[in-house]
């Protein structure tokens, strides 16, 4: 057994063999704690699959296995990862997920995001897909497809503006609390290794596009929510109860901080340009 804190909730994994692999996964020991409280994802030995409705099929991008998405006659949600690994979902037991003991560490990094994602939104806290910076005791969010310059705009706040660095380069958790939007950091950072067990407010979220000049506005509610809500888990897009609790999340989000489109050139006007628009000089 393994105990953890990450987006400001416990979690517990259990299971053996699978736990130890799981604290040797690199960043995955920053986040250890003593407290038991809070979310469990148990790693068995097998999940038994009933018959399921499925609602979003993909391929998994670090191996390849096909993966599917969908709610089983039981009404749990699962997802299944190739042709072994199970996870399972109850929403009437939501701070609990079941997985499939998976011996492949990158597979299982991909499990154990999937499982904490799945039971951390009914919190309030969503694994997002961006690249966090830290300025002036704030986080900033950038957000965009894959290649279109997130982790390039957040190095050049960090090369060019005095007292930024990074907090995590693909996943932080988001999480909307009483007093405001906070960014933790991660055991998930994609390639850049960056492990930081740190909670910061969100002062702006910027969608980067790729432009040949560089120019920023600030995006209305509407605007704002289209371009948060391609950066959260895609399978929960497709059920309509994990939507609408996705929907409460975005909302409370966009209402709260300010977002921005950034068109950008990946050079150091930008990351000055945005930064400006987010922390004004005082006068």
């Amino acid at each position: 057994m393994a105990r953890l804190s990450i987006g400001g909730i416990g979690v517990t994994l259990t299971g053996g063999a699978s736990v130890v692999l799981a604290m040797r996964l690199p960043g995955m020991a920053v986040f250890q704690r003593t407290e038991a409280d809070g979310m469990v994802v148990r790693l068995d030995e097998q999940v038994a699959l009933p018959p399921c409705r499925w609602l979003y099929s993909y391929d998994l991008e670090v191996s390849g296995a096909k993966c599917r998405f969908g709610v089983g006659e039981d009404g749990c949600h699962y997802q299944v990862m190739g042709d072994s690994v199970v996870l399972r979902h109850d929403s009437r037991e939501p701070d609990v997920v079941v997985c499939t003991a998976v011996a492949d560490a990158s597979l299982l990094r991909y499990v154990l995001w999937t499982a904490y994602g799945m039971a951390a939104l009914h919190r309030g806290a969503v694994p997002v897909h961006t690249s966090a910076v830290v300025c002036d005791g704030k986080a900033v969010l950038c957000l965009g497809e894959s290649g279109t310059g997130k982790s390039t705009h957040t190095r050049l706040w960090r090369e060019n503006i005095a007292g930024a660095f990074l907090l995590n380069d693909d996943s932080p958790i988001v999480r909307a609390e009483a007093d405001g939007i906070y960014a933790y950091g991660s055991p998930w950072s994609g390639k850049t290794p960056c492990f930081r067990q740190e909670r910061y407010p969100v002062a702006a979220l910027l969608r980067i596009v790729q432009r040949p000049e560089n120019t920023i506005k600030r995006l209305g509610v509407v605007e704002a929510f289209a371009a948060l809500q391609p950066s959260c888990p895609p399978v929960l897009a497709h059920d309509e109860g994990c939507m609408d609790m996705t929907v409460d999340f975005i909302s409370k989000v966009v209402s709260r901080v300010p977002v921005f489109r950034l068109g950008c050139l990946p050079d150091a006007d930008a990351a000055r340009l945005s930064h400006d628009t987010i922390f004004p000089a005082q006068p």
